[in-house]
């Protein structure tokens, strides 16, 4: 009998072990978002942001003829993507959705935008860049707050990131003036 014991108890550890050291996510069986809904509209209009950025950025490497703001163009594309590319993952693992469209009044801030050139354009798309991020960073600081420690420390981690674009873009500004 004692080395039955033995035996099941061993056995009990054995297979006890391997499930404590398991870094499997929980199933969410319905689905429902690990947010709250600052959190969801976090989501949204994080993503919209940098979508914005991203399209309003691809104008300025083909309508600005500065140098300096092409350079910087480049710059908010490939950080810009990262950003929402992060964002998506951090979303998935929140069971969230939103949407990778533009609203209507992004939009047109880019249509008015696509018609400008050279000096007229370089003033417009920057002014856009420091609105944006201003915009940015408050939603980001408003998450930084959030009770989902994924979703305030994702804000946390992006905001000085944010805050460089912003000095960096209110810099151009002031030189093209």
């Amino acid at each position: 009998m004692k080395y039955f014991t033995g035996l099941l108890l061993i056995l009990v550890t054995l297979i006890w072990i391997p499930s404590c050291e398991s870094n499997k996510r929980a199933n969410n069986y319905n689905n429902k978002a690990l947010v709250d809904d600052a959190g969801i509209l976090f989501f949204k209009n994080g993503a919209e942001a940098s979508l914005t950025t991203v399209k309003a950025s691809g104008l300025a490497i083909s309508n600005s003829k500065n140098q300096q703001v092409i350079q910087f163009a480049k710059a908010m594309i490939d950080d810009h993507t990262l950003l929402a590319d992060n964002l998506k993952k951090l979303e998935i693992d929140n069971f969230v959705t939103s949407s990778d469209t533009i609203n209507a009044g992004h939009q047109q801030v880019i249509a008015v935008l696509e018609q400008k050139k050279a000096a007229d354009f370089d003033k417009a798309y920057m002014e856009l860049i420091v609105n944006q991020h201003e915009q940015e960073i408050t939603l980001f600081k408003t998450a930084s707050l959030n009770k989902n420690s994924n979703l305030s420390d994702f804000a946390n981690k992006n905001m000085p990131s944010l805050q460089a674009h912003l000095d960096s873009a209110k810099m151009i500004m002031l030189a093209l003036k």
